[in-house]
């Protein structure tokens, strides 16, 4: 594994918010489209054993797999002829679909789903809760609801037109064809190489190599919102192929550039929250990435604390790797992401004027 250079000031910020208890520890990348600029991995994946973090910890990417399995996979179906942005969704769930959902709605959180359902509770199989989600009857493109329930359904989507969970087709059509090696549902590697989750007072112990997310883990560990899990080697192969407008390090194309633009644009600006095909993109407030950022930017972040954002006018990609629910839900991940970005940002220029 090649060593890269560490960016000094984001070092010490991670390291202060370790001692501060806000994330037990983190690995980050800062990359443009050739090469890595900084990377480095700081405190323990577990408090209580101190394990060190290192830059192969595995991390439970909660809703990261919407955008690195899920969405990728739509995007595949899609320059395939398999499917269009703008089908309603009883094109492919004829017997009970609401008759005005579309496929963009729930890519751009516009369906008006609610955002989550304990479908862990009510011990249904997957196709109740499909026929749960299908039978709901919501008024569609009035404002933007950051909902899991579209990217589960989504998930079905792709079993229904492919034959194959999406577990299966995200290895055999993304994550293997990437070469993202360590990338997949229910890893199979030594706990000490993954980042442990949440203590589960009911049990005793951490969630450690098992996916955080209750509904996932109900179904099993697989589905299209939750349940990935990856390292920060596999996710710099993803961003920098975003980066790259869909080509790889070899040179190939895995999507086109025609297509990632398209995920790209802002389909909701009407609606107070800008979201893409997938894509949460900059907003006035609070947005993930910062405010040193383009209005061009865009990317995701998961609930247990992964992140990643790219700005496609500066050619910088961020990475952040974390699990701060280890230590606690009510860490404020999206403010230590802010000035990651930001500390980020002002060390590429500073390098970048010495060059």
């Amino acid at each position: 594994m090649m060593n890269f250079p560490s960016y000094k000031s984001i070092d010490q910020f991670l390291t202060d918010e370790v001692c501060a208890h806000q994330i037990p520890g983190a690995v980050y990348a800062v990359i443009n489209r050739q090469s890595t600029l900084a990377e480095n991995a700081i405190g323990y994946t577990h408090k209580d054993e101190k394990i060190p973090m290192a830059l192969d910890t595995l991390f439970d990417l909660a809703s990261l797999t919407k955008v690195c399995a899920t969405l990728p996979s739509l995007l595949l179906l899609l320059e395939q002829g398999k499917l269009d942005i703008d089908d309603p969704v009883q094109l492919f769930f004829p017997d009970e679909a609401n008759s005005d959902l579309t496929l963009r709605d729930l890519l751009t959180h516009t369906s008006g789903f609610p955002a989550s359902v304990p479908f862990y509770q009510y011990g249904w199989s997957k196709q109740e809760v499909l026929r749960y989600i299908l039978s709901l009857n919501t008024l569609t493109g009035k404002q933007v609801v950051y909902s899991d329930l579209n990217f589960i359904l989504l998930g079905f989507l792709v079993e229904r037109l492919t034959g194959q969970s999406i577990d299966v087709f995200a290895d055999g059509h993304v994550f293997q064809p990437l070469g993202m090696t360590s990338t997949g549902f229910n890893p199979k590697a030594d706990l000490r190489m993954i980042a442990p989750t949440e203590w589960m007072p009911k049990v005793g112990h951490y969630q450690w190599g098992k996916v955080h997310d209750e509904n996932a883990f109900y179904f099993g560990g697989v589905s299209g919102h939750a349940g990935l899990f990856s390292n920060l080697h596999d996710l710099k192969i993803y961003v920098r192929m975003l980066m790259n407008e869909g080509r790889t390090d070899s040179g190939a194309y895995f999507l086109s550039p025609a297509t990632l633009r398209m995920s790209r644009r802002n389909y909701t600006k009407s609606l107070g929250k800008n979201r893409g095909i997938g894509w949460q993109l900059v907003d006035d407030r609070f947005s993930p990435g910062g405010y040193f950022v383009s209005k061009e930017s865009y990317g995701h972040t998961g609930f247990t604390g992964p992140f990643f954002w790219i700005d496609p006018v500066a050619n910088l990609g961020f990475i952040l790797l974390s699990n701060r629910v280890h230590i606690s839900r009510q860490i404020n991940m999206n403010r230590i992401r802010r000035i990651f970005v930001n500390l980020a940002m002002k060390e590429w220029t500073e390098q970048d004027k010495t060059v």
